[in-house]
């Protein structure tokens, strides 16, 4: 609603599938990487005239690990307590958006869901969205 245009296809692909698989491919392919290689810098060594590789010491490995934790935990700790009926953050007042004023100065119609978007996106008939899952039955029939 800000830009006053849907986004087309690709970008709703790029959002939901394409980013966030990527991201998680990076973060999957650097552990692997520090696991088989070690985690290490290179130290110049002045009277040898070249470059050694020195690792990392303890403390600070035990410093990344930590700083990668508190990043990323938060994500599935939050999807456990939701799931388990934990509440974290009581998100039911929801924020305030100028969700009208931009329909209005953009003209932005209601837009038909099209067949495409309901098999990508899973989106419902109210509009919202849910985990695609064919063999879970109709998923427009699911509560959101």
């Amino acid at each position: 609603m800000m830009t006053g245009k849907r986004p087309e296809l690709y970008w709703l692909i790029c959002w939901k599938y394409l980013s966030p698989l990527a991201m998680i491919s990076i973060l999957v392919a650097s552990v692997v990487e520090i696991v088989t290689d070690g985690s290490g810098y290179p130290a110049w060594v002045a009277s040898e005239g070249r470059t050694e590789r020195h690792e990392w010491p303890v403390w600070a490995i035990v410093l990344i690990v930590v700083l990668v934790l508190i990043c990323v935990m938060w994500i599935p700790l939050v999807a456990i307590c939701r799931y388990l009926g934990i509440v974290v953050i009581d998100d039911d007042e929801k924020a305030w958006f100028p969700a009208n004023d931009l329909k209005e100065f953009h003209g932005i119609m209601p837009h038909e869901v099209t067949t495409a978007e309901r098999l990508l996106f899973c989106i419902r008939s109210d509009g919202s969205e849910g985990l695609c899952c064919p063999t879970s039955g109709n998923y427009e029939d699911d509560e959101p």
